[in-house]
């Protein structure tokens, strides 16, 4: 794509050329990340995760999920109903020690 120069108006604002919006993936509403790099700036869409899903970004629930794709790659899975769900009978991993510290006496 050749080079396209871009003016700022007086309040500050710029206009993407359609072309760019286009092949970007840009629509109405976008959000875009903005970085300045050695003195220029580069412009990105932004990756935006609701609050309501950054749990799953915890290195907690990443590590639990590299572990639940290991047992799917080793064959260790398993299907359970609701009903065995709601009864508590869920298989265990096996080979897998307990965390838990034993209570204090």
């Amino acid at each position: 794509m050749p080079r396209t120069l871009i003016a700022v108006n007086e309040q500050g604002l710029l206009t993407l050329p359609a072309e760019i919006r286009r092949r970007l993936g840009i629509r109405t509403g976008s959000q875009l990340e903005v970085k300045v790099v050695d003195n220029a700036i580069n412009l990105r869409r932004a990756t935006v995760i609701p609050e309501e899903d950054r749990w799953a970004y915890t290195p907690e629930a990443l590590a639990s999920l590299r572990r639940a794709l290991a047992d799917v790659r080793a064959g260790r899975v398993y299907e359970v109903t609701e009903e065995d769900l709601l009864a508590g009978r869920v298989p265990r991993r096996a080979g897998r020690v307990s965390r838990r510290r034993p209570p204090k006496q």
